[in-house]
């Protein structure tokens, strides 16, 4: 018989003798597949390690290895599970491990420190994959979405912009001159005015007259122009 055939008979021999599959994986990270599995985790966006396991189990078979969540809430940040492993449909052990799962994206991050009512430009922001797994609010991921914004508090740098810390460019600024329009069928009466409050078209803002000096409200129509509802 031929000697390497012999060899590869008896390893399977010793390999069925120790009960050992084919399919074989470390316990840990058979729990891992089974938490990616579950929660449908995309492994380009999520890291999963363990940081306690007490179970002995060393290769297990991923059918041997059942896993149970602690909590209903999103597997993010530390997150524990119950878990159980069974050979042949025996129980033989369970126990509690804890996890850290931590999410990265491609979002955009401040280059330089960018002071309050600055404009957005790669000068100031660049794109770089980032942990999020903290982050409470929703990340910026994309230039387009900084078109017509600037900053709205001052931002240091290397910080991952957010929806809350950016702000639309108002058409019109506070202390602007401005035209206030009245309308009303042929009649037209236009006077010179001083935007008290900054808006976006269709705002309605405090606007000083500057020839009666009194304070009114109109309606935002454009950067150099406001309107009084007749």
């Amino acid at each position: 018989m031929n000697p390497k055939r012999i060899t590869i008979c008896l390893a399977l021999v010793l390999l069925l003798s120790f009960g050992t599959s084919l399919n074989a994986m470390p316990c840990e990270q058979a729990i891992i597949n089974h938490l990616i599995d579950m929660y449908q985790l995309d492994t380009t966006i999520y890291e999963l390690g363990i940081l306690t396991c007490r179970l002995k189990s060393a290769d297990v078979d991923l059918s041997e290895v059942s896993v149970r969540a602690l909590t209903q809430k999103e597997p993010l940040g530390l997150f524990s599970v119950l878990v159980e492993v069974s050979h042949d449909g025996k129980l033989v052990e369970s126990g509690q491990v804890r996890l850290k799962i931590r999410k990265f994206a491609d979002v955009l991050v401040t280059s330089d420190k960018i002071r309050r009512k600055d404009t957005f430009s790669t000068n100031n922001v660049i794109i770089r994959r980032m942990d999020v797994t903290s982050l409470r609010e929703k990340p910026v991921n994309s230039f387009t979405v900084l078109d017509g914004h600037r900053a709205k508090r001052y931002l240091r740098k290397g910080v991952i912009l957010t929806t809350t810390s950016i702000e639309a460019i108002p058409d019109i600024e506070s202390g602007r001159e401005v035209s206030i329009v009245y309308v009303d069928g042929l009649c037209h009466v236009s006077a010179p005015g001083v935007a008290m409050e900054s808006g976006m078209a269709g705002d309605y803002i405090k606007v000083r007259n500057k020839s009666s000096r009194k304070i009114i409200m109109a309606r935002v129509v454009d950067a150099s122009a406001v309107a009084v509802d007749p």
